[in-house]
């Protein structure tokens, strides 16, 4: 086939995993363009990153791509289950039936570049940092990006927005053509945090995600990183972050250590004061009624479908996107023009039924956390004794299986319903 430029705009997990695909395919270059700066060059704490759980569909999607999966596992820790910490009660403990690869999501793009680097050469591959996309003009195939206090102009053959929830691609679209998109802030914000392991100190188990509730919807979740690290995030409501009212690092350690003790005991005073100065990330989820435009442009990932983390499916989904595509250009031989509407007909009542279960698996309200715990061991132990009649519980086939969004929403459609009235 004659030679295929693509634009990826947007260098995250979806974009570069993206990258990998079309470079094994015959006839392709591939160009990917990131408005933040390269992460290999950026140290981690100046960043807003947080923990990736990566499950049976994004570990699928890496799988497509020989060596992948193992460069990605080398660099995750191996998590079989939740502790749930608690100050006056004992911990409760949530097994896993499955175990979840857990990655920081900028560890997880410095595997994808790497791999794409080594493997390819420069007239196949290029990613550049620090540009930002401006414009997009599909009757001239062209994108303008500002670099360096400049605007300059590249041409495509087929762009793919893969550039994130605030998704220029997906912006110029709804400003030049009926591409209708709903944005929704939902009502937590979050911090990132940094924490680590001194050898002769408090030891958090290095193969759990740990977490720690506050009454008022304040919550800490903390993830092993394979060494002494665990990051994480501090989890709030919007506009209401527990530490604005403090000015100094001093006070922020206190907070932390009189609110999360067994966390804030890990804390230094240089990652107080990181942490109040860190910028809050606020949450935006995405629902678009199709995911292309023509036979030559393509969203994938958060710029169409992102949802809330409270079921860690973001990434999973936005990889899974990427399987998918791939597996349709096989189909239809590399043409885009009919690929593009049988992924968009293929991918919507899927990742619909996803922002349902992300907004409504897991409930807000206090008496319904406990049904929740209540019905997770109780339908773990019927399904064991009885799998015929009973299926595996909710984040059991979110989690540990491949099976579509759309069948674990019918299966518990009751308690979704019922987390939604309480909403």
């Amino acid at each position: 086939m004659a030679d295929q430029h693509v634009v990826i705009v947007g260098a995250g997990p979806a974009g570069l995993l993206l990258a990998g695909y079309l470079l094994k395919r015959p006839g392709y270059r591939v160009s990917v363009f990131e408005q933040r700066s390269d992460p290999r060059l950026t140290q981690q704490v100046q960043n807003r990153t947080f923990p990736i759980s990566l499950q049976e569909r994004g570990r699928q999607a890496l799988r497509g791509i020989p060596g992948l999966e193992k460069a990605v596992t080398d660099r995750s820790t191996v998590c079989n289950g939740t502790i749930m910490h608690q100050v006056s009660k004992k911990n409760r403990v949530i097994p896993r039936k499955t175990p979840s690869l857990m990655i920081d999501r900028l560890q997880l793009v410095v595997v994808l570049l790497k791999f794409l680097s080594d493997q390819y050469s420069s007239d196949q591959f290029v990613v550049q940092f620090d540009c930002r996309c401006t414009g997009l003009n599909p009757s001239a195939q062209t994108l303008l990006f500002e670099q360096a206090g400049e605007v300059v102009s590249h041409t495509y053959d087929v762009v793919v927005g893969a550039d994130g929830a605030g998704s220029k691609v997906r912006e110029a679209l709804t400003e030049q053509v009926n591409f209708p998109c709903e944005q929704t802030l939902i009502p937590d914000a979050y911090k990132s945090v940094f924490l680590n392991q001194p050898e002769d100190g408090i030891q958090l188990a290095a193969d759990k995600v740990h977490t720690w509730n506050l009454p008022n919807n304040v919550r800490m979740m903390l993830v092993p990183q394979g060494n002494s690290q665990l990051n994480g995030v501090l989890v709030f409501k919007r506009d209401q972050s527990p530490i604005a009212q403090y000015t100094t690092k001093e006070e922020v350690l206190a907070f932390v250590q009189e609110n999360f003790p067994r966390f804030g005991a890990l804390m230094t005073l240089d990652e107080a004061a990181a942490l109040l100065s860190r910028p809050v990330a606020k949450i935006t989820t995405v629902r678009c009624q199709r995911f292309h435009e023509g036979s030559n442009i393509l969203l994938i990932g958060d710029a169409v479908h992102a949802v809330s983390a409270s079921i860690g499916q973001g990434c999973n989904s936005a990889l899974q996107d990427v399987g998918i595509l791939n597996q349709l250009l096989d189909q239809h031989q590399d043409n885009w023009s009919q690929t593009l509407p049988e992924f968009s007909a293929q991918r919507i009542p899927e990742v619909h039924a996803l922002r349902e279960l992300s907004d409504y698996s897991f409930p807000r309200n206090r008496w319904l956390v406990f049904e929740f715990i209540l019905r997770l061991q109780v339908s773990r132990l019927l399904n064991r004794w009885f799998p015929k009649q009973f299926p595996p519980f909710l984040f059991d086939l979110v989690f540990d299986s491949d099976l579509p969004y759309s069948e674990v929403l019918d299966i518990h459609q009751g308690w979704i319903n019922k987390v939604k009235q309480a909403s």
